[in-house]
């Protein structure tokens, strides 16, 4: 009983496993191979960016803090008081005098001009005021200065040059800016620019200065009584009279007399 068991079993055995080879082979004959996918496309490596240098930045200059000055203070003007306006006084209206049967002349001589053609004709009525108006001589400037009430001391030199006790020199008797400035070289002038023709200088002493008839003064010496030149400098209202350098009485044109001599 088992021998038919086992050989019924080893036949069933034989029969799947053949039935199995069988299937296979058929299973290969029939296998259709999976279709082959296209080759994917390769992306090119990128490139790589070429090394750059560093960027260095600036430095950033701070600029100080420079603290503002305050504002100037607000000036404050003074009030402007106006003054009260002067009172206007009405000239008293002259009556025009009646016409004269005689002419009347055009100008009268003035005073300057009197007083030149005194001196010309050698009448100065101040005359009295100096013991004379021209020598030169040690006696004649102690009499003028007793005349014009000045110390006798003053006449502390001779004729010519004399020294100072502070060396200057001086030319004449008498020390003052006049014999201190002709001793210098300089010479003496009158501006006639300046001059008013009042005829003061020559009332001092006509024999250095003189006043022509409606014109200007103007020395006509350089040398002559040193007190009474400077006198005249002193008591000229317009101060017209100096003492300059040859050269600085050229170019201002200055009156000198020397182009009379």
């Amino acid at each position: 009983m088992f021998g038919n068991l086992k050989s019924n079993l080893k036949t069933r055995i034989k029969g799947v496993v053949e039935d199995i080879k069988g299937r296979r082979v058929d299973a290969a004959d029939a296998y259709v191979a999976p279709p082959t996918a296209p080759p994917r496309p390769v992306a090119p490596a990128p490139a790589r960016p070429a090394p750059t240098a560093p960027v260095v930045a600036a430095p950033v200059v701070v600029a100080p803090i420079v603290a503002e000055a305050p504002p100037p203070s607000p000036v404050i003007a003074a009030p402007v008081v106006e003054a009260p306006p002067a009172p206007v006084f009405a000239a008293p209206v002259e009556e025009a005098a009646p016409p004269s049967a005689e002419p009347v002349a055009a100008t009268a001589p003035s005073v300057a001009s009197l007083a030149a053609a005194a001196a010309a004709a050698g009448k100065v009525t101040t005359r009295a005021l100096h013991a004379d108006m021209g020598s030169t001589d040690i006696a004649s400037y102690v009499a003028r200065a007793k005349a014009n009430g000045r110390s006798v001391d003053s006449v502390t030199g001779g004729e010519g040059v004399n020294r100072a006790e502070d060396g200057a020199a001086y030319w004449g008797p008498v020390d003052n800016d006049s014999s201190r400035a002709k001793a210098d070289g300089k010479v003496l002038t009158i501006d006639q620019f300046e001059c008013i023709s009042c005829g003061t200088c020559v009332e001092q002493t006509d024999k250095v200065y003189y006043l022509p008839d409606d014109g200007k003064a103007t020395p006509i010496a350089q040398d002559g009584p040193m007190d009474l030149i400077q006198d005249a400098i002193d008591a000229c209202p317009v101060t017209c009279i100096h003492w300059t350098t040859p050269d600085e009485a050229e170019e201002r044109g200055l009156a000198t007399g020397m182009d009379a001599e």
